[in-house]
Order: C-alpha cells, then structure tokens, then sequence
C-alpha cells in the first residue's frame, strides 16, 4: 500500500487500502498527487493517482498490458512510464495526468526501461537495450521523435537522472570489472566521465538538487550498502552511512538537506531512515517515542547553552551526542541535568539525544547549536 511519513517523524498516514499491490509512488510537482503502479483487477499493472491528502485513487491507463516506473512531467500535465506493448518490448509511454489516452513514443524491437523527465520538460532519458547488445542510455523528445543514444560501447548502463540544469546525466555502468561505477554524460552528447573506479559497486545515483552533489549506495568494505555521495565534478568520495545494515534507494530532499533511504535494520525489515546530507547524522523516520524533542538556549551562545529535552519518562537515562560540523562525535554527555559550552571551540555543532540501552535516537531529531567567539 502507498503510505506517507512527516519528513520530521510523526505517524504514517495509509493512502491507499484496498487488495491489490502498489509500487513505486512518486509525488506531482504542487506536491497535491501521487502516482503509482497497481496490480488491479485487470491483471496487470496499471498506472494509478491518489491525492496526497487522502481520498479514492484513478486509474489512468486500463488495458492488456503491464505499465510501470511512472514519474510526472515538470509542469504536472504528464505521466511517463514504460509498458510492455503489442510489441512484446517495453515501449515509452506518456499519458495526461488528468485522464485521457496514452501516447506511445518507442515502437522498436527492444527494451525501454527507467524513463525519466528532463527539468524542461522537452526530453526523456532512459536506458535502452540496443544493436550493441547492451543497455545504453538514451533519450527521445517528449512531444515525440527519433531516439538519441548518448552510450554506445559494450558495457551495461542503468537508471539514467538528469542534472537540475539539464546539462548533463548520470548512471551506473557495469564495466569489465564486475563493478558497476558511477558514470555521467553531456545531455547533448559528448564523452562519458567517470566519478568512481574503486573495486566496489555502485547503484541507483541521484543529483543534488544544486547539482553539486552525486549520492548513490555502495557495497564497500563493510560488506553492506552504504550511502555515499560525491562531488558531480568529481573528486573523493564522502560515507555517510557505515553500520552493519543494508542501506539502499537514496533520494535528496527538495531543499537538499537530507538523504532518505530504506534500511534493513535491528527490526529485520526495511525501513525509512534518512540522513544529514552535510554531516553524516543518522535520523530513524519512525521512531518508538514520536513525543521527543530537543532544544538549546540560548542559540548562538558564548559561554554556555542549556539543553532541554522532552518525551522521556522520568527516571529514564540518556545520553546527549555532541557531533562536529564534520560529523565527527567529539562529546557524549549522560547527565539528567545538560549544559554545554564551556570547553567548546567555536563552531557549529549537532546534538542528539540517544537511548544508552538501544544505542539509536528514534525519539529525537537533530539540533543545531553555534557558539560564538
């Protein structure tokens, strides 16, 4: 079922309810819609809206086939998405987001995969198995028109995203290695780049939304997927996440603060967490006491700062982290009764009030405090 979350933690919300599977929701840029694939009564999966508020969901497409990976055009008027047609090949197909008949926009005897809108709005990228004998990047005008390759060599590439100028595009591309790397490409054409060469794989690449930033996940040394991200120039590689859980399906936040993820945690099953895209904190969405806050005065402070902190049952123990602009932890503080400053740099620092006995702040979010010279 399709469920939403606050970004801050709170309760989840059901949208959806009935008994049929609902995959892969996506929001509508006024944030008033989601879409989805649903496997109705049909048989088949089916491109579907719900209101973000709540209500009864639309289909929009209602034949013989299988559609699916839905994502709205720019403007809201458009939903793209791939489906496997009387061609026996999944095609690119758009259809209007208010309701009415599908356009076709490949008709080939291939594969179409993963489409996705560029900011303006007059193209689509996805990836293609071709000629090659291999998936390649493409990309086709959104009113319709001839296919563009961007790729052409004899390597794998997948889940292609454009950069918010439009310039360029990123992906993963499995290379002779065994590893799949993350690799970009001018929009127009041109030469590819590669942004990582180690001998660990890496998936599912998402911009920034400045365009300044590549976050994907990494199965590294840790033997488990981690969250990573790196300049889209190019450069090194920043962790942000190294436990001994599976982290996977990263997406920035709008104002390009947090990195959202699934986490198979403690609990077995996945989870959303999401992350300080600056600093490499750590929050659960969901967590046991959604009650809990955490606060500082004053804030900028000189000599010394209280903190005050509620949702705990009195008697109960805690610990204050002090992280770093880096991330880095440099105090843990136990007290019941919290103050802080006096043997702090100035700076800017992060706090988080975590249970001793689990080891995780599901109750709390992340506060930031300043000391001034």
């Amino acid at each position: 079922q399709i469920y939403k979350v606050p970004s801050g933690g709170g309760t989840e919300t059901g949208l959806t309810s009935d008994g049929y599977n609902h995959y892969r929701p996506q929001w509508s840029p006024d944030g008033n819609w989601i879409v989805y694939q649903k496997d109705d009564a049909t048989t088949y999966s089916q491109i579907y809206k719900v209101p973000s508020g709540g209500g009864t969901d639309t289909p929009l497409t209602s034949d013989s086939y299988n559609h699916a990976c839905p994502q709205w055009s720019p403007d809201g008027n458009w939903i793209v998405y791939e489906k496997d047609d009387a061609t026996t090949y999944y095609q690119i197909y758009k259809v209007p987001s208010g309701g009415g008949t599908e356009t076709g926009l490949t008709s080939d005897g291939y594969n179409h995969y993963r489409p996705q809108w560029s900011p303006d709005g007059n193209w689509i990228v996805y990836y293609r198995w071709d000629a090659t004998g291999h998936n390649q990047i493409y990309k086709v005008p959104s009113g319709g028109g001839t296919e563009m390759p961007l790729t052409s060599d004899g390597y794998e590439h997948y889940y292609p995203q454009w950069s918010p100028d439009g310039n360029s595009i990123v992906y993963q591309k499995d290379l002779a290695t065994g590893f799949n790397q993350i690799y970009k490409v001018p929009s127009a054409g041109g030469a590819e780049t590669p942004l990582t060469s180690d001998g660990y794989g890496h998936y599912m690449p998402q911009w920034s939304p400045d365009g300044n930033w590549i976050v994907y996940y990494k199965y590294d040394a840790t033997g488990h997927g981690q969250i990573y991200k790196i300049p889209s120039g190019g450069g090194t590689e920043t962790t942000m996440t190294s436990d001994s859980y599976h982290h996977s399906y990263p997406q920035w936040s709008p104002d390009g603060n947090w990195i959202v993820y699934r986490k198979n945690d403690a609990t077995t099953y996945d989870q959303i967490y999401k992350v300080s895209s600056g600093i490499g904190i750590e929050e659960t969405e969901i967590g046991n006491n959604q009650a809990g806050t955490i606060s500082a005065f004053p804030n900028p402070f000189t000599t010394m700062v209280s903190i005050k902190y509620s949702g705990i049952s009195k008697g109960d123990e805690i610990s204050l982290q002090v992280y770093d602009i880096s991330g880095r932890l440099i105090k843990v503080l136990t007290t019941n009764n919290l103050s802080l400053g006096t043997d702090l740099s100035p700076g800017v620092y992060f706090l988080k009030v975590v249970d001793p006995e689990a080891g995780v702040a599901t109750a709390y979010k992340l506060v930031k405090i300043v000391k001034l010279k």
